[in-house]
């Protein structure tokens, strides 16, 4: 298949996050004086909007999690830089989609500010046409309005764009939005998990996802 724009998701995708994500859930923690985090409740609720996996993870109210979300925010920009990495074969294969002329995008459940800084850390913001974060759309993942939010701003249609992600929420969002959809195998959620939702593609490694283009 010829795509003309690939869409992915940051957490668990590009980036190994986890860590960071990990050492500020601890502190909100700490901070409420909440005896422990339900750590797969944060697995599972990666690639949400944070509100709900604060209220999942920390047994937080919805009124309490609103609030925390501030701090949490604060705790994992302050860690988050020394310990998030790219995935093996990122920045190798993001340089040879954009040499080909595809167009290249992010759709993130992250605030976009934290997002956009992260990206620049890396080193891998100038590969990207278009970044969406939380606040850009109303409806969250799994919704479709990432996508569709980026389809309508490169003028691309859903038949020729790919969304690659690691979690069950990026598949269904991609398909709800009309176009194909590629599962990744090293993030947030099993290949079993993610094959359940019948994604185009299922990959093992970053580097496997120039093979699903046609050049």
């Amino acid at each position: 298949m010829t795509y003309r724009l690939v869409v992915f998701d940051f957490d668990g995708t590009l980036a190994d996050t986890e860590a960071g994500i990990r050492c500020a859930m601890d502190l909100v923690a700490r901070d409420y004086a909440l005896p422990e985090v339900d750590w797969p409740a944060v697995k599972r609720g990666i690639g949400l909007p944070l509100q709900l996996t604060l209220e999942a993870a920390l047994g937080l109210g919805a009124e309490k999690a609103a609030e925390a979300i501030p701090l949490y925010r604060r705790y994992y920009d302050e860690v988050s830089f020394a310990s998030t990495r790219l995935f093996p074969g990122v920045k190798e294969t993001l340089e040879l989609l954009q040499s080909r002329d595809v167009l290249l995008a992010i759709a993130s459940s992250k605030g976009k500010a934290a997002l956009l800084a992260m990206m620049r850390h890396l080193g891998i913001l100038g590969y990207f046409s278009f970044v969406a974060g939380e606040q850009d759309v109303a409806q969250k993942k799994p919704a479709p309005d990432m996508v569709n939010l980026v389809l309508g701003t490169l003028g691309v249609a859903p038949g020729e764009c790919m969304v690659v992600g690691d979690t069950v929420y990026d598949i269904e969002m991609g398909q709800r939005a009309a176009a194909d959809t590629c599962a990744v195998t090293w993030g947030n959620n099993t290949a079993d998990e993610l094959r359940l939702l019948g994604p185009t593609f299922v990959v093992d490694s970053f580097t496997e996802i120039v093979s699903l283009l046609k050049p």
